[in-house]
This record gives C-alpha cells, structure tokens and sequence, in this order.
C-alpha cells in the first residue's frame, strides 16, 4: 500500500511538469496486480483527462487496451476491462475531455481525434506498455476507436467498435437533412442532465420532442446545452462537422479491426459505411485482408442471448457473444495466438426471415441485382385500406398519382426501426399504416422467397405545395396471419426537400413543380418468404425519429412556425416512382 501511494503521488507530480512522453512513469506497479485510479493524463493543450491504469500480474510490459469512455470510467473498471485484465493485458479506461473527473468542456465527438492521439502516444511510451494498444468499447466508445482508426500512432494494433460509426453528420445527427431529433436531443439531453447528477425530464409525459423551436429546446432540461445549440445551428455538412468525423482519411486505417453491427441500430450505415471503406480504400493490403464485420438482427443493445428483438424471435442462434469474439481477436492480433480469425469472413451477416447467417466477402453482394419494385394504384393509395400496389413493372392503370395532407402539428409517429428508445426493433405497423397520410404500396403475395440484402433506395417523384418539406419512406415484410396480416417494418429513410441535391448548399423547391428525390432507405438483409408481401410506406413525418419539417422554407430550428402541406406522389411513365431492392437470387 505504501509503494502504491508513494507511485500515486509520483505520478500526480510529473503529469504537472513533464512531456507526455515522460509522463506517469509506473513501471515500478508491475510485479503484481495494480490499479491506478484518476491518473491526470496530459494532452497537448494542458488540459488533463482522468484515466484508471489496471495492470496484471506479472513482470511486464503488456500489451494494452484502452477505452476512452463519456459514460463513466469506474463501470469498466469494475469489470476490469470486460475481463481482460485477466488474459494478461493491462487496460486503460479514460473519461473523455469535460465528463466526470476530466479536465476541459465536453464538445460531443469534435475533440476525440486529438486526444485519442496523444492517449494513444503517452500510454505507447509507457514502461509496463509493450508497444501495442488496441482499442475497445461500443457506441460512443466505438465512435472514439474509429475516429483514431486513421492515427498516425505506432502504437496503435488493433481495435474492435461495437455499433459505432465514423461521418458524424451524416451517421448520427443529420439523415437526408433532417435532424434524428429522438437521437441526438434524448441522448445529448440525458448526458446532460446525467453529468450534472439531476434528474432526466419525462420526455413522453411532458411532450418535450414537441417543443418549438428547436433550437431553445434545453430550456426544458433548465439550461443552455451548447452542443445541442451548436447541432442545430448547423444543419448543412460543412468545417464545423469535419473534425468529428474521419472523413477523407479512410485511407490512412492501417490495423485489423473487428465490427459488430445491427440491421435495427441506430448507427446500421455507419459501420457499414466505415468496414466497407477500410476494406476497399486503405493504402495497407493487409488491413483491407484484416477487417471483419458482423451484422445482426439487432438493435442498438447488441446481440440478446435468447434472440428477443422488438416484438420478432431469431432464436438464441443469432446470439454471438460479442466478449468472446473480443477476447479471440485480440489474442490473435495482440499475442499473435492462433484464434481462427485468418479464415473468418470479412462479413457475416444474419438473414432475417430465413434466420440464417452466412458468410460473405463484400458489400454490397458481387451477385446482386438492383430491381426496381414500381408503385402504381387503380384507387388512392392512402393507409392499407387503399390499392396502392408494388411490381416488378410498370402497371398501366388509370391514375398516375397519389396524394395526402402532411400537417407538422399531427406527424406520423415513430413506431420502431433504428431508435434509441424502448420501442426500438422490427414493430407492428398496423396503426401507421391506417392513417390518410401515410400512402401504403403492397406486392402480391409471394409465391416463392425473395431476399433483400443490401443498401434500399426509393427513387421518388413528387411534388409539394411547400416551399420545403420531408418525403419519407419504409420497407416493411407483411407476415401472413390467421386474422389479419401484420405489417413489420424493416428500415426506414427520409428526406428534406432542400438538401435533394446537397448536403452542403441547401436550396427551397418551387411550389406546384415535381422533383426526383432519392431517399436513402438504410441497409438490410432479409428473406420475404413465401405468403408474405412486399410493402412501402411513403408519407413526409417519421416523429421523433426525424424532427417535423415546419413546410415554411424559413431557417431550420430558429422559429415555431408551421403550416401544412400538400403533397404528391406520381407513379407512371413519365415518372416512374419505385423502390430499388438490393436482390440476391437464390
């Protein structure tokens, strides 16, 4: 004990007065099992990020692993590491710049590149440090491992992100333009609240997602929360974004590093869009051999032992335990041990539907046909009492369009899919599905499987009587049943009318005139059996999930001004509305 506190007070003075690279010399804890707790590592502005060092037993050096984590550093700690203290690694688990006991302001996402770096360099040059450190943790802990994926670090082995993602605009706050309000305003809210040790509003009871405008949102949290300011004030990608993200240094991810994702995350294109690019653009051969993805039937808690997801089962066979597999890579790529991940495939993936995995070698599928699934209706199209209609060709039939009323003060709400909310996961859609303002397309009933895996787009055209407003769509599987048939959606997109063409220089639609809009629907993979139907949902309001479009064309998130909107939706030959579906044939 007395060694221990005569270390800790060494090290508390030489992180005040020496380099980086000399400081928190604790070479002398490495004769037996050793925490150090609020170590105050130095970054290179001064500021100081409190840090639990746990060291095994033995002589040393280890190799290491680091978490650099907004939630907490003692939860890690307490389960040393998830366990990997005990396979002889010594771990690093850091509260993040302005959380907890840390030094500086918490600006979400926009410091992680800088400080990662030079936690990656202190740890690296430390004695009981063996010159490798690889990286883990999930979520925000999964977005720090990727945003330093491309650090120029020696030290830097390996890493493993669990739900993570890397283009911060575009993976977390901003889809199609339109704010992932639910996401980004009850999480940043909650990390708010939580750090200040108050309670959390009730956010359903109260009505907070209804509160105009956004951009005074915090007042009902009882504070100015810059950074939820800051996301709103910021609705087009620009410089502001650019240091949260890894953006054009993809190239430069040079170590393996091993995915765990999920078709219902909130984050589903994220990893995908972050794997796929390390394996066909970094400038390492090696690292493009040595990038591994699993995308399950998941939301964003990972993979549940007995394959409860939303209100579907996919068997306690979907299950993968995401520690095990972190224990196997790292002891391959971190000891050099022998843990079969040199034959593993680059993607395995979890068919729902079929519920099956399998194993594949790209993204998408090198056998995919892109077929188009047009939208056509004898009679309005509108909930699933109408005839709207999906084929795999045009229909000539006596309408060319389709129309409802999209009013901001009524949206339709969120039901499932991509949330970070308790009703998360594959929903019963049946009650989306019977509003006037949601236009329903269905296929015929299947005489044989089809399978959708893959990037889903629908390719719109339409028309508003707005000067901005929001198009969105769904990809539901129709399960047959005794009664009634039950509608489970899939994925899901949307877009802002102004950001059609950019994400960076928006521009207002001409009232009365038809645009071609592409709406990115996400990413699946799932079997349509034989029985069940194809479905598309197409109206403008997808809420919380997706901030309300105010349809008023003035600047976003700064009054509370709304109106309604009409909208059209053209399906014929001149304007061949469709979905285009990522086919894998059998």
């Amino acid at each position: 004990m007395i060694r221990l506190i005569l270390c800790l007070l060494i090290v508390s003075l030489i992180s005040l007065f020496a380099p980086p690279s000399q400081a928190g010399d604790i070479a002398d804890l490495t004769q037996g099992a050793t925490m150090v707790t609020d170590f105050m590592m130095p970054m290179r502005d001064g500021v100081r990020l409190a840090t639990n060092i746990l060291l095994p037993e033995g002589e040393g050096p280890f190799p290491v692993i680091l978490y650099r984590d907004p939630y907490v550093k003692e939860g890690i700690t307490r389960s040393k590491g998830q366990g990997l203290l005990n396979e002889g690694y010594a771990i690093v688990i850091q509260d993040v710049r302005g959380r907890f006991k840390s030094e500086g302001v918490w600006d979400p996402f926009r410091n992680e590149g800088r400080d990662g770096h030079d936690t990656l360099e202190w740890v690296g040059s430390q004695p009981w440090c063996n010159g490798k450190i690889g990286l883990a943790g999930g979520s925000y802990l999964g977005f720090t491992q990727c945003i330093n994926g491309p650090s120029s670090s020696k030290y830097l082995a390996s890493m493993n992100p669990l739900v993570p993602w890397g283009k911060t605009y575009e993976d977390i706050i901003y889809w199609g333009g339109a704010l992932r309000f639910q996401l980004t305003h009850f999480w940043g809210g909650s990390q708010y609240v939580f750090a200040k040790g108050i309670p959390l509003p009730n956010i359903e009871e109260k009505g907070l997602f209804w509160h105009l405008p956004l951009i005074t949102w915090d007042q009902q949290l009882g504070a100015e929360v810059h950074y939820l300011r800051e996301w709103v004030s910021h609705p087009s990608y620009g410089e502001y974004w650019k240091s949260a993200e890894v953006g054009g240094k993809i190239e430069d991810v040079t170590i393996p590093a091993l995915y765990i994702g999920g078709w219902y995350d909130i984050f589903q294109t994220g990893v995908m869009k972050y794997w796929n690019g390390v394996r066909t653009e970094s400038k390492s051969e090696q690292a493009r051999k040595r990038q591994y993805l699993i995308m399950g039937p998941w939301t964003h808690g990972i993979s549940p032992e007995d394959g409860e997801v939303g209100e579907l089962s996919f068997g306690k066979h979907s299950n993968v335990n995401p520690r095990g597999l972190m224990k196997d890579f790292f002891a391959e790529i971190m000891k050099g041990e022998d843990r079969g991940f040199q034959d593993f495939p680059p993607l395995r993936l979890y068919v729902m539907g079929a519920n099956r995995w399998r194993d594949e070698r790209e993204w998408p599928l090198s056998r995919t046909e892109f077929k188009p699934l047009y939208l056509s209706a004898p009679a309005p199209a509108n909930s699933a009492s109408g005839e709207g209609r999906l084929s795999w060709s045009i229909e000539e039939d006596n309408r060319d369009s389709d129309a409802y009323t999209y009013s901001p003060e009524n949206p339709v709400p969120s039901m499932g899919g991509a949330l970070l909310w308790r009703t998360a996961g594959p929903r019963d859609q049946t009650e989306i599905e019977s509003r006037q303002d949601v236009l329903v397309y269905s296929s015929e009933v299947l005489t044989e499987t089809v399978e959708v895996t893959g990037p889903v787009k629908l390719i719109l055209h339409a028309a508003s009587t707005a000067t901005d407003t929001d198009f969105t769509g769904k990809l539901v599987d129709v399960y047959p049943g005794e009664e009634k048939e039950v509608p489970i959606n899939l994925t899901d997109g949307i877009i802002r009318a102004r950001y059609r063409n950019s994400q960076t220089t928006p521009t207002l639609i001409e009232p009365g005139r038809v645009y071609e809009y592409e709406i990115d629907l996400g990413v699946t993979s799932n079997a349509f059996l034989p029985g069940h139907r194809i479905r598309l949902e197409v109206s403008s309001s997808n809420f919380p999930r997706f901030d309300r479009n105010p349809n008023t064309g003035n600047e976003f998130g700064k009054d509370a001004q709304m109106i309604s909107a009409d909208q059209t939706v053209y399906h014929n030959q001149e304007r061949p509305t469709h979905l285009l579906l990522p086919v894998i044939p059998n």
